[in-house]
């Protein structure tokens, strides 16, 4: 009997035991389900949020910088536009052209010097910058040729000339003193920036050098611009 009682006893201690373990094991297991879906739903949540900022921030971002780019980009392209129209404004997009002059030459006042004028015969307003090349003729003809003018220290500057008008360069010479100089009838006139020359009659005037080249240039030309009146 004694033996029977320890083991019922034992019987409902460990029953106990088995209750105690239940409990806490439901409890468990009923904290980790409750905390589970509450901590599933802020990470959710957070991420769904994150996600939210961070794509409302790129949008945003994005849309800045490619405002900022366009609006660049469209002032630049519109001073370039502007910038490119003042130039070919000033310049009228047109070089002068040996086709498009002809030439005249007059007496400047002065002497031992000239004015060779060049006149735009073309239909389209062009420009000149820096010296012409000029070459004595005789009366000969293009086989009697005498020296190249020198260019003298002025400074050039750009000049534009609209179809009908005309610009203007000074020549200037050392006229021979030894009587044995050679006499010059015509001129060979490059305009600056062109390699083809157009032959300019001296008519009335006429220009007569020594016949042999010296250390100081006999013939000098300026830059094209002299300006007499209302020309150019």
């Amino acid at each position: 009997m004694r033996v029977k009682k320890m083991s019922a006893l034992a019987l409902v201690v460990a029953a106990a035991g088995l209750s105690l373990t239940a409990c806490n094991s439901s409890d468990g297991s009923s904290a980790s389900a409750g905390t589970s879906p509450s901590t599933s739903t802020s990470a959710a949540a957070s991420s769904s949020t994150a996600t939210t900022s961070t794509s409302g921030q790129g949008s945003t971002s994005g849309s800045s910088s490619s405002g900022s780019t366009g609006s660049t980009g469209s002032s630049g392209s519109g001073k370039g536009s502007g910038t490119t129209t003042q130039a070919q404004s000033s310049t009228s997009g047109s070089k002068c052209t040996t086709d498009h002059l002809s030439y005249s030459v007059t007496a400047s006042g002065v002497q031992d010097e000239i004015v060779v004028n060049m006149k735009n015969t073309g239909s389209r307003t062009c420009s000149m910058h820096g010296f012409p090349g000029v070459q004595l003729i005789g009366p000969d003809g293009l086989g009697d040729t005498g020296p190249d003018a020198a260019r003298s220290d002025t400074t050039p500057s750009t000049v534009t000339v609209a179809p009908g008008e005309e610009t203007r360069f000074l020549l200037h010479f050392s006229p021979d003193t030894s009587g044995s100089g050679k006499t010059y009838t015509r001129l060979a006139v490059t305009p600056p920036n062109e390699t083809i020359s157009q032959i300019a009659d001296l008519n009335d005037l006429t220009i007569t050098v020594t016949a042999h080249s010296g250390t100081v240039p006999d013939v000098i030309v300026d830059p094209v611009g002299y300006h007499v009146g209302s020309g150019k």
